[in-house]
């Protein structure tokens, strides 16, 4: 199972189903190399919006050219700073709330592997956009307990949706025959 690709598939299927309202408001925690930052700007369309997240320049700079290939740079805020500080970007767009969040958490991939996503500031980001999403919302978490750093902020986040099911339906994959797998989990609202 590729994660990543099912976690833009399930979104994609909710968001349909819901019929959410235009214009559509998203977020990526974690822009990386783009590839779920380039899913949430067709996704949104041309009245939506997209704000997108990466401690690296690197990383904003690769989802830019993307954007930028693919014709979408105009829907998107490219964001080079920590996801703890979500809350002071995505206010000015989200008067109507936040309709979808995607955080693909750990390193970015054929990058520096010791630049990591943290346990404190991921919770701070979840957190934070958590309370942004409007019911029949969707939040998606990619969490890797393999690599080093890893499972120390992958047990948090798993508290975290431990906390969040209260009052949100969870779905989670993984591979149940690796114990180092990845997890995806879906918080719905």
């Amino acid at each position: 199972m590729h994660f990543t690709v099912e976690a833009q598939n399930k979104i994609r299927s909710h968001i349909e189903s819901v019929r959410t309202p235009l214009p559509i408001v998203a977020f990526d925690g974690t822009a990386g190399n783009g590839f779920d930052t380039c899913f949430l700007a067709e996704l949104v369309g041309k009245e939506g919006h997209v704000v997108a997240m990466d401690l690296q320049r690197e990383a904003i700079h690769i989802t830019r050219n993307k954007l930028e290939a693919l014709g979408r740079a105009d829907r998107v805020d490219c964001i080079c700073d920590c996801h703890s500080h979500a809350l002071r970007y995505l206010q000015p767009h989200c008067s109507n709330g936040l309709h979808i969040a995607m955080f693909n958490l750990g390193y970015l991939p054929l990058g520096n592997k010791e630049i990591i996503t943290k346990r404190e500031t991921t919770l701070a980001a979840l957190a934070a956009v958590h309370g942004l999403i409007v019911e029949k919302g969707i939040l998606s978490v990619l969490s890797y307990p393999g690599h080093a750093g890893g499972s120390d902020e992958h047990a948090a986040v798993e508290a975290w949706i431990e906390q969040v099911q209260r009052h949100s339906r969870i779905e989670s994959y993984r591979d149940e025959s690796n114990r180092l797998s990845p997890v995806l989990w879906l918080v719905f609202t």
